[in-house]
């Protein structure tokens, strides 16, 4: 099951994009991050060829997020920003080694500030329709199999979602700001 979720590695580890909650329209994402979103991506592809690894091995690695946020460098660059760049070696894109300890990360503290949790036993599951969550590519776990008409919302359970924030990521604390136990939301 490895790499489930964006198996033709066109998810960039860092990207630069618009974003909302729901409660706002995004700001419109400028031509200089448009531009490193770009180049990002044409560097994922250039750079995972010359290291012999598919596109998504590649993201996923300290070399993909160095060529990432070099992208981002020379984007800034071509529109005349100064300052706020990436204190990166071009090197880093291709050298695992130097990628690694420039954003290994170590000793780092990671705080997700909003955590949302659905709580599969909630009374929203008795009105909610037969497919409710169906689409989230999180629903294939190994807990789908259990027998039971929805019992891939085991995959969305209380282990599961602490499995994945706190044992597979680099997640130390997370604030839960919301935990769904009513109506289905919609996608």
């Amino acid at each position: 099951m490895k790499h489930v979720i964006d198996p033709e590695g066109r998810r960039l580890p860092i990207k630069l994009d618009t974003t909302s909650n729901g409660e706002f329209a995004p700001v419109p994402l400028s031509p200089a991050n448009r531009l490193g979103n770009r180049l990002a991506q044409e560097a994922a592809t250039e750079n995972a060829k010359r290291l012999g690894l598919s596109r998504r091995d590649f993201l996923v690695s300290a070399c993909g997020a160095a060529s990432a946020l070099l992208a981002f460098n020379a984007a800034n660059a071509a529109v005349g920003k100064r300052g706020g760049f990436f204190d990166l070696e071009a090197e880093g894109a291709l050298e695992p080694q130097l990628a690694q300890a420039k954003l290994g990360g170590e000793g780092e503290f990671i705080f997700d500030v909003q955590g949302h949790f659905v709580d599969p036993t909630g009374a929203w599951v008795k009105t909610a329709p037969a497919d409710a969550f169906k689409w989230s590519p999180k629903t294939g776990c190994g807990l789908a199999a259990k027998p039971g008409a929805r019992s891939y919302l085991n995959c969305l359970g209380p282990e599961e979602f602490v499995k994945d924030v706190f044992l597979d990521s680099d997640t130390d604390m997370m604030v839960l700001s919301f935990v769904h136990r009513g109506a289905t939301p919609s996608r």
